[in-house]
This record gives C-alpha cells, sequence and structure tokens, in this order.
C-alpha cells in the first residue's frame, strides 16, 4: 500500500493525505438516481451540485438515510457512492444517441440505470457472468422498473462471438483490485498485492478484448474501475489502444481538474482525499472508423431475465443496496481481524467408528494379499 503511495504521489503531503484517508476508511458519498420525481424527493437534504451533475443526480447529506425512505423500495430512486457517478459521468461526451447498450459486468446495475436514464435506448443489455450477483441486479432493475432492460449471465466472449458491432455504446466496469473499497471501511484482502493485480490485469485485458468485438463502427466504449493501481488502469487502457489502432480517447473536459498524470491519452482518476467518495478511475474510448448504419435484432438473445418477467423479491437479499454502492450502515461494517498463528497445525488422526468392540481404535491396516 505505502509503496503504491509512492508510486501515485511524489509530493509526501499529499501521499500522507491519500494514506490517511485510505485508512480512515469513511470516504462515502452519499448519491441518489431519481427515476420517478415524486415531491418527497424534493425535500431531501442535498449537497450543493456540480454544474456538470445532471438534474437526475443528488448528492445526499450523510447523516440522511434515503435508502431507508419508502419511496426506495418503490424504485423512484437508486442509491450509489458519488464515485460511481464520477466515473459514469463520462458518457455526458457520447456524441450520439445509443440505440442499443451493453453494461458488461453490470451487477449491481447502478451505471446500466444511469445510462438508461441519460439515453433511454431501445435496448439495455445488462450481463453479469456471476448468477449470485445477477439476482440482485435483477432486483435492482426490476424495482426501479427500468423498461426494455434484458439481463444475461454469459461469458464475454459470447458478445464478441455472436453479437459483433451490435451495441453503440458498451459500459465495462471490469472487476479489479478493489482498492477504493479499503478507503470505505470495506476489508479488502490482497487488494495491494502484486499477485491479485496481475490476476486483475489478465481478466480485464481479456472482457475488453471480447467487448470491443461488440461495438460498432462510430460506437463508444467506457473502461472504469474502482481501484488505484496504474497497472489496471492507464497501462491496461494503453495495451487497449495500441491493439486497437481504431480507438481513440475522449476528453471529459468537466472532469479536467482530474486529468491522469500517468498517460498521455485522455484519462481520469478520483481519490479518496478528494471528499467525493472511495475513489475510481474513468476512461471513454470511441470506435473512429467510419460509422456504418445497421440494426440487430436483439429480441433473440436468451435472456436471464427480460424487463416483465416475474421476480419474488425474496430471491435477493440485497436489492438496492450493496457492497460496490458503499451504502451500507456503519454497524454493517466489518471489522479488521488479526489471526494469531495456530500453535498447532497438525490434524487429529481419524478414527475408526465401524463395529462397537473397534470404536476408538485406529482403523487396522489391510493385510497384504498373499
Amino acid at each position: 500500500m505505502v509503496r503504491q503511495a509512492h508510486n501515485l504521489f511524489k509530493d509526501a503531503a499529499e501521499r500522507q493525505e491519500f494514506l490517511e484517508a485510505l485508512m480512515a476508511g469513511e470516504s462515502r458519498e452519499q448519491a441518489i438516481i431519481v427515476i420517478d420525481d415524486k415531491p418527497e424527493i424534493r425535500t431531501f437534504p442535498k449537497i450543493r451540485p456540480f454544474a456538470w451533475q445532471p438534474d437526475f443526480v443528488h448528492r445526499i447529506n450523510d447523516d440522511y438515510r434515503a435508502s431507508k425512505h419508502p419511496l426506495h423500495a418503490k424504485g423512484a430512486f437508486y442509491c450509489l457512492d458519488f464515485s460511481s457517478i464520477f466515473s459514469i459521468s463520462a458518457l455526458k461526451e457520447v456524441k450520439i444517441r445509443p440505440a442499443n447498450i451493453l453494461d458488461m459486468c453490470s451487477a449491481p446495475g447502478g451505471k446500466a440505470i444511469f445510462a438508461w436514464r441519460y439515453f433511454r435506448p431501445d435496448h439495455i443489455v445488462c450481463n453479469e457472468s456471476f448468477k449470485a450477483r445477477a439476482r440482485t441486479l435483477i432486483g435492482n432493475l426490476d424495482r426501479c422498473k427500468i423498461t426494455r432492460s434484458i439481463v444475461w449471465t454469459a461469458d464475454p466472449s459470447v458478445w464478441g462471438r455472436k453479437y459483433p458491432g451490435a451495441f453503440d455504446l458498451i459500459i465495462c466496469d471490469v472487476p479489479c483490485s478493489g482498492q477504493s473499497l479499503l478507503a470505505k471501511g470495506d476489508e479488502v484482502e490482497g487488494a495491494f498485492t502484486p499477485a491479485n493485480i496481475d490476476m486483475c490485469v489478465g481478466r480485464q485485458r481479456r472482457i475488453m478484448a471480447q467487448s470491443i468485438k461488440a461495438l460498432r463502427p462510430g460506437g463508444y466504449i467506457l473502461y472504469c474501475t474502482c481501484t488505484y493501481a496504474i497497472k489496471e488502469n492507464e497501462k491496461l487502457v494503453a495495451w487497449i489502444l495500441d491493439n486497437h489502432p481504431e480507438l481513440e480517447a475522449v476528453e471529459l473536459p468537466h472532469l479536467a481538474e482530474y486529468r491522469s498524470p500517468f498517460s498521455e491519452f485522455f484519462s481520469y482518476r478520483l481519490y479518496p482525499q478528494a471528499g467525493l467518495g472511495a475513489g475510481a478511475f474513468t476512461c471513454l474510448l470511441r470506435n473512429k472508423e467510419e460509422e456504418i448504419e445497421a440494426e440487430y435484432d436483439l429480441s433473440e438473445i436468451k435472456a436471464t431475465w427480460r424487463y416483465g418477467d416475474p421476480f419474488e423479491k425474496s430471491e435477493s437479499k440485497d436489492i438496492g443496496i450493496t457492497e460496490d454502492d458503499g451504502l451500507f450502515p456503519k454497524v454493517a461494517k466489518k471489522k479488521r481481524q488479526h489471526f494469531a498463528p495456530q500453535k498447532d497445525w497438525r490434524k487429529p488422526r481419524p478414527i475408526y467408528m465401524g463395529r462397537s468392540n473397534n470404536r476408538g481404535k485406529a482403523k487396522p491396516k489391510p493385510k497384504p494379499n498373499k
């Protein structure tokens, strides 16, 4: 952790500020995406918005538990950490109206809900390879009434193979080492270890390689993470651009003060000491090839769930709030544990539990065949 802080900050004061914010575990900035603008929502205690903030996104005072309001259960709004808004705000620079959107690693669904609210696409396909997380995703889409939404638990390779060039916009909030979760107060084992970071990089490269195949010429693909590692962020995007010359990074003027110093292309970082959440990395890429007008029939997707399908709320224990959103009550915050080495690591000898007269005795060795 300290080594990475040295890589990120040359100034000792900035480095110390970063480490203190990271270890404090209190970098949570509550935000909501309004789906149904009820009069009651306007009474929520709000923090002054940024000029670039969409009018359907509000920062809420930390003392107010918006997730406990009855309108949350009715799907009038969605709760998430403001650092997620920082990442997904890159979509403001998408210069087309995307008809078909793919959210490749969608659970719990916050970025897909933002994209739906912002663009109102014809189809928004939410892919989640992990079925346990897909239940939470479906619960959020169903609760918030995200019409024309589709959920599928397919491997990323399926999209590149079956739907090449089918999507105008692809969101890749890829699995990462999750270092920013430490700033929220969550326990993240191995988040700063080189082995774990390298494993994440391999997975991220595979996801992006398949996602790019599904992007149409003239379309956009958003790459974002919730980690600070340069290897998972700027170096990963550099690898993408080296292998895909048809892509270019898009400038995000509204995030100019957060531009990364670790790349020549346009990419942006948020740190926990900024007071806007736990932190994030975001980079919007555009396929600069000539646009091709083509229509794709997404009705044939073997969906796990489509909007309108029945869904029992009991199927998901985390509907509305997940660890990724960083909005758990403080009582649910994980405590740091320190494990002492065991005095005796040896396992007891197995006991033979056969006939009653042999009970408690070691199992006899079989006699060798003559």
